[in-house]
């Protein structure tokens, strides 16, 4: 008997105006399967769009000071789309530490343009393993004296990214109607995963013996490790995924739907008339 498939839910998290980001994602990253973050940029506004497992959608709702509203699969298309790789193995880590993403306030920098970024990540219970493989394996070579004094701080940062309790399979993209704002977005990355590649919106149909639209599938996408090893296909620890997709530290100063919550002093209130005194 096959499996059954996995229910889809869709959220829009909205911080309330109060919302203080103390690295909320940190716990729920830690328990998710499978999970796909969009923030997107419309009409000078940014939302934050969660697509996750039916079974997983209660651990974003009970985040503090956030509505979690579930909404309708949201439709994305662009014309340009880029995938992001690392510049080097992945065992080597983009940051060793948590680090704030520079995502919201460049988003702000975009005006009057609709962009994306996504990022999906799928839990990899064999990257610790992988990556211990790559360490020993260059190891071996320092015993003999065949690498150079970089590699062998290579080695020791990827170490402490192949010590953390949690791996993933990610595959990140932008999206824009002007190729000129994917320079904006790259910002939005640790230095570490900014190598791009064009993904093609055409394909060349056999039937109409020509060029033909496709538009890339964000909404159905998942993170597929390739068949073929690759050492740029980003395997982010923990650490590393949390500094890509943290929420904003302060919406103050955010244009971004915010949560339609009131709090009860600001509810309706008593006339002063009929008050007790």
């Amino acid at each position: 008997m096959g499996s059954k498939s996995i229910k889809t839910s869709w959220l829009e998290l909205r911080p309330y105006q109060s919302f203080q980001d103390d690295w909320h994602l940190r716990k729920i990253l830690a328990k998710v399967s499978d999970v796909a973050f969009f923030f997107y940029r419309k009409e000078d506004r940014t939302k934050i769009i969660i697509r996750t497992n039916d079974s997983e959608k209660s651990l974003f709702a009970k985040i503090n000071q956030i509505e979690a509203v579930e909404i309708p699969e949201p439709e994305f298309v662009f014309p340009h789309v880029k995938r992001l790789k690392l510049k080097r193995h992945y065992a080597i880590p983009i940051v060793l530490q948590e680090q704030r993403s520079q995502l919201y306030n460049v988003l702000e920098q975009i005006h009057k343009e609709e962009c994306l970024v996504a990022c999906y990540a799928k839990k990899d219970p064999y990257g610790a393993a992988s990556m211990w493989s790559w360490i020993s394996s260059k190891e071996s070579k320092s015993d003999q004296g065949k690498i150079g004094p970089q590699l062998q701080n290579f080695i020791q940062i990827a170490k402490q990214k192949a010590k953390d309790a949690e791996f993933y399979q990610c595959e990140i993209f932008f999206a824009v109607q002007d190729k000129k704002t994917f320079d904006l977005l790259k910002m939005t990355v640790p230095e570490g995963i900014s190598r791009t590649k064009i993904i093609s919106q055409k394909k060349f149909s056999l039937r109409k013996c020509c060029n033909v639209k496709n538009k890339f599938p964000f909404t159905t996408f998942h993170p597929k490790k390739p068949i073929v090893s690759s050492k740029t296909f980003p395997i982010l620890s923990g650490i590393e995924l949390l500094s890509i997709v943290s929420l904003p530290e302060d919406v103050t100063r955010l244009r971004i739907s915010l949560g339609s919550y009131v709090p009860y002093s600001q509810g309706p209130q008593q006339p002063i008339d009929d008050a007790d005194i």
